[in-house]
C-alpha cells in the first residue's frame, strides 16, 4: 500500500511537471479546459493535445475516447483531439527480447530467423519490429510495451483522484460523468493491450472480406501469436495519406477514395462490424491499388437492433417523421435529466427539415456530424459509445477521403448500402408480417376445426365463472341502492318544491314518501 501511493505521488509529480512546461500550471487547471468546464481564452487546443501526448501512452488513449466525445468536449477541443499521434519513444530493444523470450523461450529461434532491433513504429500500447520466419516470410512482429497494465491502473487511479477533487468544487462536474469515461478508457485500453483478443478480431474481418475485391487484412500467424505479441504479414504498401506517391504509381486516387468508402460502409450497414479508428495511419495501398487496413484492436459492433434505430432514422428525415426520430434516441438511451424535452423536440424538427429535401450527395458528411455534436450538447444528451465510435471513425474517414480527392463527398456512395440494408430490412419485417399472418390463419384453422369436432360429436359443456358471477351480483345490488337514493332525492326535491308552491297536502304526501324509501335505502346500504 506504501509503495503504491509512493509510485502515485511520484506520477503526479510526472504529470504536474509535464503541464506547467505546456502554460497548465496545475493539473486542476488543465482539467478545466479540456472539459470546457472553464473557457480559458488563451487557451490553444493545440497545447491541449501537445500536453496529452508528452504525457505518455495512458493520457495518449485517453484523448482518442474523449475526442469521440462531443457530449463533454467542445468541438474545438474535438477537432484537435483527432489529430492526436499515437507515437511514444521506443523501448530498448534488450527489453523488448525479454517479452519474447518470456513468451516463446527456447521456440524463439525456432519460429524467427531475425528480428530487426530497430522499432518500425513504437505507440502507446506496442512496438512494431520487422521480422522473418525461418519459413523466409517478411512479418510484422507487434509487442506490447513493459508494465502497460500498471502503468495504465496507475494513471486511471491518479485521474479519477482529480475528478474527485473536480467534482467536490464544481457541483455541474457530476453532469459529465468523467469517472465513466475513465472507467471506458481503463477498460478499451486493457482490451486493446490483450493481443489475443485483436487476433480474434482479423479473424472476423478476413471472414467478411474473404471474396471482397480490392480490400484486403493482413494474414495472421495465429499459431505463434500470443496476448503479448501478435505476428502478421509486413504490408509493402504506400501510406494512403501520401497521394502523390499513389499517382506517380499509377493509381487513382478518386478511386480509392471510392473503394475504401465502399469497404467502410460495407463493415458497417452489412457486416455490423467495423475499424473504430481508420486514421491514415492505419490504412495502407499496394502497387496494384489493393487496399489494406491494419491495426484491429479497436473495433466496434452494430446489432441489429441497433442498425434498426439508424434505418428508422434515415425514414424520419425523408418523411419528416418526428416521432420516428424520437424513438432513435430512446432506443439509445440518450435522455439525461437536463434534458428540456421542448427544446429538444424544437431542435430535432429543424434538424429533420434542415436535411429533409437534400439528396445524399448534398449533404457534406462532416457538416452534418458537426451538427449532430451541436444539437447533443445543446440538449445534454448522453452518447452511446455505439454512436461515438461511430461518429469519429466517419470523422476519420472524410478526412481520408478529401485528402484523396478534394471534390469526393462519401455520402455519394451510401446510397447503395443504405438501398441494400433497408432491401433486407424491409424483408425481415415482411418477414415477421408473413409469420404472423401464418400464425392467424393457423389460429383460426384450429378454430375451425374444434368447432366442426364439437358439432360432429355433439359435445356440450358449460363454462362457469364463480368470481364473475360474483361481480355481477355485487353490480346488481350496488344498482339497485343507487336507484332508490335517486328516487329519495328525486321525492325530497319534488316535496319542497309542493310547499314552495303552497301545496301543503301534496307536499306532505310526497314527504312522508321520500322519508320511507330514505329509510329503506338506509337499511339496505347497512345490511350488505
Amino acid at each position: 500500500m506504501f509503495r503504491r501511493k509512493i509510485k502515485l505521488l511520484k506520477r503526479f509529480k510526472e504529470i504536474s511537471s509535464t503541464l506547467s512546461k505546456l502554460g497548465f500550471y496545475n493539473v486542476y487547471d488543465y482539467f478545466k479546459i479540456l472539459f470546457g468546464i472553464e473557457v480559458e481564452p488563451g487557451a490553444k487546443p493545440k497545447r491541449i493535445r501537445e500536453a496529452l501526448e508528452k504525457l505518455g501512452p495512458s493520457f495518449i488513449k485517453l484523448g482518442q475516447i474523449l475526442s469521440t466525445r462531443p457530449d463533454i468536449v467542445p468541438v474545438y477541443i474535438i477537432d484537435e483531439l483527432i489529430k492526436l499521434q499515437d507515437k511514444v519513444a521506443p523501448v530498448d530493444f534488450e527489453i523488448i527480447q525479454q517479452t519474447l523470450n518470456r513468451n516463446y523461450g527456447e521456440q524463439l529461434y525456432e519460429i524467427f530467423s531475425y528480428i530487426d532491433p530497430a522499432p518500425l513504429a513504437s505507440a502507446s500500447i506496442s512496438q512494431v519490429h520487422v521480422g522473418y520466419l525461418k519459413t523466409g516470410e517478411k512479418v510484422a512482429v507487434k509487442v506490447k510495451r513493459p508494465n502497460l497494465e500498471e502503468i495504465i491502473q496507475l494513471d486511471s487511479e491518479l485521474m479519477l483522484m482529480v475528478v474527485d477533487f473536480l467534482e467536490r468544487h464544481f457541483k455541474n462536474v457530476k453532469d459529465f460523468n468523467l469517472k465513466g469515461v475513465i472507467h471506458q478508457f481503463r477498460r478499451t485500453t486493457l482490451q486493446e493491450a490483450d493481443f489475443s483478443i485483436e487476433a480474434q478480431n482479423i479473424k472476423i474481418f478476413q471472414e467478411n472480406f474473404r471474396d471482397y475485391p480490392g480490400f484486403k487484412v493482413p494474414k495472421c500467424f495465429y499459431d505463434i501469436s500470443t496476448s503479448e505479441v501478435l505476428i502478421t504479414e509486413f504490408i509493402e504498401g504506400t501510406k494512403i495519406s501520401e497521394v502523390q506517391t499513389l499517382k506517380k504509381k499509377g493509381l487513382d486516387p478518386e478511386d480509392i477514395a471510392v473503394r475504401l468508402t465502399d469497404a467502410y460502409f460495407k463493415m458497417v450497414f452489412i457486416d455490423g462490424v467495423y475499424h473504430a479508428d481508420p486514421h491514415p495511419g492505419n490504412l495502407f495501398v499496394l502497387d496494384d491499388g489493393t487496399i489494406v487496413a491494419i491495426d484491429f484492436g479497436m473495433i466496434a459492433f452494430l446489432s441489429k437492433t441497433k442498425k434498426k434505430y439508424f434505418f428508422d432514422y434515415i425514414i424520419a428525415v425523408t418523411t419528416l417523421d418526428l416521432n420516428l426520430a424520437i424513438q432513435f434516441y430512446e432506443g439509445f438511451n440518450m435522455f439525461t435529466p437536463r434534458t428540456d424535452f421542448g427544446n429538444f423536440e424544437a431542435d430535432l424538427q429543424f434538424f429533420l427539415e434542415k436535411y429533409h429535401n437534400k439528396r445524399l450527395d448534398e449533404i457534406n458528411l462532416r457538416e452534418m456530424i458537426e451538427d449532430i455534436i451541436g444539437f447533443i450538447r445543446e440538449n445534454h444528451l448522453k452518447l452511446p459509445t455505439d454512436i461515438a465510435y461511430l461518429g469519429k471513425a466517419a470523422l476519420n474517414l472524410e478526412g481520408t477521403v478529401r485528402r484523396l480527392h478534394p471534390t469526393f463527398n462519401p455520402t455519394e456512395r451510401l446510397k447503395n448500402f443504405v438501398g441494400i440494408s433497408t432491401k433486407d430490412y424491409i424483408k425481415e419485417k415482411l418477414s415477421e408480417v408473413r409469420d404472423a399472418a401464418e400464425l392467424s390463419f393457423y389460429f383460426i384453422f384450429k378454430l375451425e376445426h374444434i368447432y366442426r369436432l364439437l358439432i360432429r360429436e355433439r359435445v356440450t359443456f358449460q363454462i362457469i365463472f364463480k368470481d364473475l358471477e360474483e361481480l355481477q351480483k355485487f353490480y346488481k345490488i350496488q344498482t339497485g341502492k343507487i336507484a332508490f337514493a335517486i328516487i329519495f332525492v328525486g321525492l325530497l326535491i319534488s316535496s319542497a318544491l309542493f310547499y314552495t308552491a303552497g301545496k301543503d297536502t301534496a307536499g306532505l304526501v310526497l314527504l312522508v314518501i321520500s322519508v320511507f324509501i330514505g329509510l329503506i335505502s338506509f337499511y339496505k346500504v347497512f345490511r350488505f
